[in-house]
């Protein structure tokens, strides 16, 4: 396959911030129906990839493209941060990167997009694995490699492994910005303008920086499990846990059946105070109608 990159990406994809909620992601990708969203950050810069498939793994209940989820489901949604289950640091490639190269990346690291990223490294476009498949269909065909890919969870705690490295060296980098802004503010003090777009791009970072260090916890989580051999073994029925799923949370410990099965027991824990709270409050208009009528009658 020859030709560049930027001949079959989707030019100006659909993204989406790091502290975006998991909810908001869903619903973009159900309104245009895309699995895939790459995540920048205030600069443009690509920091992430959610896919539809992290999300899936990551709720407690079953995600489809085809409907929106229920009034019930939209919190658990609404509090989980894209940030906690994207992949961080991604693989991208430039414009000029032929289809070949991509098509391989994708194929060794097992991922269903790539983002591309123009000579300031800022977000041009993504190429899917449907770009790369139309590709083909139109070339008229392509030939597959005759080295057979890794298992299943090797290609995983490769993929792990690769993303704790650069999750590392990205906040080592950023540990070394922030001392060099600080050395900097001291010898050059800057003027309102400068000093408030300062500290919206510190914000937006911080925020971000919060969410690498929370992924990459649950990265050496999973890393360690994977070293003891119970990576894919559920803490509580000892079942399998998705690979999906250990790609979205690397820290998770239990299956998605057993994650749903507890978001269940939980539910009516949720209702519980509610509905004490509403036999309550009819007690007492009860006890204050006897009341009226009582003294009605003394009238």
């Amino acid at each position: 396959m020859k030709g560049p990159v930027k001949t079959y990406m989707s030019g100006d994809p659909v993204s989406i911030s790091p502290g975006a909620s998991a909810l908001e992601a869903f619903e973009a990708m159900l309104d245009r129906g895309i699995r895939h969203l790459p995540v920048i950050d205030g600069s443009g810069h690509v920091v992430g990839v959610l896919s539809i498939d992290d999300v899936r793994a990551a709720l407690p209940y079953p995600v489809s493209l085809r409907q929106p989820l229920a009034p019930t489901q939209r919190d658990a949604a609404l509090e989980l941060r894209v940030g906690e289950i994207m992949t961080h640091d991604p693989e991208t490639l430039g414009e000029d990167a032929t289809l070949a190269e991509a098509a391989e990346c994708m194929a060794a690291r097992r991922i269903g997009c790539v983002p591309i990223v123009d000579e300031h490294g800022e977000l041009a476009g993504l190429l899917s694995e449907t770009d790369v498949l139309w590709a083909v269909a139109t070339a008229g065909g392509a030939h597959r490699s005759a080295n057979a890919p890794p298992g299943a969870l090797e290609s995983l705690v490769a993929e792990l492994t690769r993303e704790r490295e650069r999750v590392r060296a990205r906040l080592a980098r950023r540990l070394a910005e922030e001392q060099s802004l600080e050395a900097q503010t001291r010898e050059e003090p800057m003027d309102q303008a400068e000093r408030g777009a300062d500290v919206t791009l510190v914000a937006e970072s911080i925020a971000l920086d919060e969410l690498a260090v929370k992924r990459l916890a649950a990265l050496d989580q999973a890393l360690d499990r994977a070293a003891r051999g119970e990576l894919t073994v559920c803490a509580r029925c000892n079942g399998p846990i998705a690979i999906p799923r250990l790609r979205a949370l690397p820290g998770a410990t239990t299956c998605i059946a057993c994650a749903r099965a507890q978001a269940l027991r939980c539910a009516p824990c949720a209702v519980a105070p509610a509905t004490a709270q509403s036999r309550a409050l009819l007690a007492a208009r009860r006890s204050a109608r006897s009341s009226a009528s009582h003294l009605g009658s003394l009238s």
